[in-house]
């Protein structure tokens, strides 16, 4: 029942969101993750004329010799658009988000063949300031740095790979489509 509200509480708020001129949507991605084997893909929503939230699930994956890597996440933030002349999702802003990730690593000894499997997971909460640009035509450039506290925790430690807990720059390019 309570999830029930709760669905309810989220339609009524999104219905009732005062209308603004221009896109009020942004679809990104961050090209430079290829080169380290991962794929985010985030959707923007304006909320209003001065806040959106995102939602960005990640996929990452690397193969090297007789080691590979994959993981996947999902991530979200809260933005607060400060700029008087624009509206979300353009402009300046600063805002909290979260994350969470979820892998796998396993490596496999070329001489005898054995392979081992380590499981981690991860979390982060991060304060962000950026700038997003959409131009004409609806290309969409995002850029961010901020702090975040990054927590990392390894589930099968018998190679002497350590947990990790804290503190780190946040950094986030993206380029996309608004409409």
């Amino acid at each position: 029942m309570k999830k029930i509200l709760a669905a309810c509480a989220c339609f009524v708020l999104v219905a009732t969101v005062k209308a603004q001129d221009g896109p009020k949507n942004v679809v990104k991605i961050n090209p430079l993750g290829i080169f380290f084997g991962s794929a985010s893909v985030a959707y923007e929503r304006a909320l209003s004329e001065k806040s959106s939230i995102v939602i960005a699930p990640s996929f990452g994956y690397i193969k090297s010799g007789g080691s590979k890597y994959t993981t996947f996440g999902l991530a979200a933030e809260y933005r607060f658009y400060l700029s008087q002349s624009k509206s979300a999702p353009a402009g300046w802003y600063l805002g909290p988000g979260a994350s969470f990730a979820s892998g796998s690593a396993k490596t496999t000894d070329s001489f005898n063949g054995t392979s081992e499997k380590v499981s981690v997971s991860g979390f982060s909460a991060k304060g962000i300031v950026g700038h997003q640009w959409i131009f004409n035509g609806g290309f969409a450039l995002d850029l961010n740095a901020g702090i975040q506290y990054f927590s990392l925790n390894v589930k099968d430690n018998s190679e002497g790979i350590g947990n990790f807990n804290g503190i780190l720059p946040a950094l986030g390019f993206a380029v996309g489509y608004s409409f």
